[in-house]
């Protein structure tokens, strides 16, 4: 188990049921996030929820962008 530093350096955050390395697109609920270079800080639950557009009819270049592809 480490620590990490947080909050400008001031105070310290236990690594303890963190992931590392994965992006995940599941907001973690009742947690507070530092922002603006740790000089603000927000809580998860005042982000809104946003539904995923659909793609579908959006074209997209492959083949260094000598094709496209409709979804």
């Amino acid at each position: 188990m480490a620590t990490i530093t947080s909050k400008r350096g001031t105070s310290t955050v236990s690594t303890q049921g963190l992931v590392f390395g994965k992006v995940s697109s599941k907001l973690p609920k009742n947690e507070i996030i530092t922002t603006n270079r740790g000089t603000s800080v927000i809580n998860t639950n005042d982000i809104p929820r946003v539904s995923q557009p659909s793609l579908k009819g959006q074209k997209i270049t492959v083949k260094r962008g000598t094709e496209v592809i409709t979804l």
